[in-house]
C-alpha cells in the first residue's frame, strides 16, 4: 500500500522563460551581479539545465569532481556526498555520474574548470565565492538572489525556480525517448524499481557505460 504523494508545485521552465533568462546580461554581456557570486551566476543555471542536478549538488562542486575518462574521452561530473566538506545528498540514489553536455563543452566549461585548477588546485571549489548558509548549504543565499534576479527579468511564475531546471531536464529525456532507467540514473532517482535503481556512480558506469550515458544528450537537447 502506497501513500499518495503530494504533487510538486515546481514546473519545467517554459520556453519563453528560458529565452528571457539566457538572453539576460549575465549570459550575453558577461554581467556579474554581486549577489550572483561571480561565475556562479553564469554556470549554475546552465549546469542545472544540462545536468538535471539539484542546486545543493552543484554549488559545492570541486575541480576533482570533473574528470575525463581516458578510454572514451567522455567528460563527466561525479556527484557525491562528503560531510567533511559540508556536502550532503538527498538520498543514496543521488550518488551518480553525469556526462557533461556537448553544449557546456562548447561554451567553455572545461576551460572554466582548468582555470579553477590553476587557481586553487585539484581540491579547489568551482564556485569559491559561495559560502554555507544557516542550514549548511552552499547555494542557500545564491538561491534567494536567483529568485530576485529572475523576477527582475519579468519571470514571475512562482513555479519556475532553480529546481525547475531538473524538471526540464527530465522531461527532455522523456521527450527524446530515453528509457526511464537511464533517465532515473542521470537524475539520481530510485525510480519505481526502488533498490534496483540505486546504482551509485561506479555501478552506473558499469551498467550503462559512459558513452551510452553521454549519447543521450544530442538527441534530447
Amino acid at each position: 500500500m502506497r501513500l499518495e504523494e503530494t504533487p510538486s508545485e515546481r514546473e519545467p521552465w517554459q520556453p519563453e522563460e528560458l529565452r528571457v533568462l539566457f538572453g539576460c546580461p549575465v549570459f550575453i554581456e558577461r554581467g556579474r551581479p554581486a549577489g550572483g557570486r561571480g561565475e556562479a551566476a553564469f554556470w549554475l543555471p546552465l549546469l542545472g539545465l544540462y545536468t538535471g542536478a539539484r542546486l545543493n549538488e552543484l554549488a559545492p562542486l570541486r575541480v576533482s569532481d570533473v574528470t575525463s575518462d581516458k578510454a572514451t574521452d567522455v567528460v563527466a561530473i561525479t556527484i557525491k556526498e562528503c560531510p567533511e566538506q559540508g556536502r550532503s545528498l538527498k538520498n543514496v540514489a543521488s550518488r551518480r555520474v553525469v556526462p557533461v553536455h556537448p553544449e557546456l563543452l562548447r561554451i567553455g566549461f572545461i576551460e572554466f574548470v582548468d582555470h579553477a585548477r590553476k587557481r586553487d588546485g585539484a581540491d579547489g571549489r568551482l564556485f569559491p565565492l559561495l559560502t554555507p548558509g544557516p542550514k549548511g548549504g552552499f547555494g542557500e543565499a545564491w538561491s534567494k538572489w536567483f529568485g530576485r534576479y529572475k523576477r527582475g527579468l519579468g519571470i514571475t511564475n512562482a513555479a519556475s525556480v532553480f529546481h525547475s531546471f531538473r524538471h526540464s531536464f527530465k522531461d527532455a529525456l522523456r521527450a527524446a525517448g530515453v528509457g526511464e532507467d537511464v533517465n532515473d540514473a542521470l537524475c539520481g532517482h530510485a525510480g519505481q524499481g526502488g533498490v534496483a535503481r540505486k546504482y551509485g556512480a561506479k555501478d552506473m558506469v558499469r551498467r550503462f557505460t559512459l558513452p551510452r550515458l553521454a549519447d543521450v544528450f544530442p538527441i534530447c537537447w
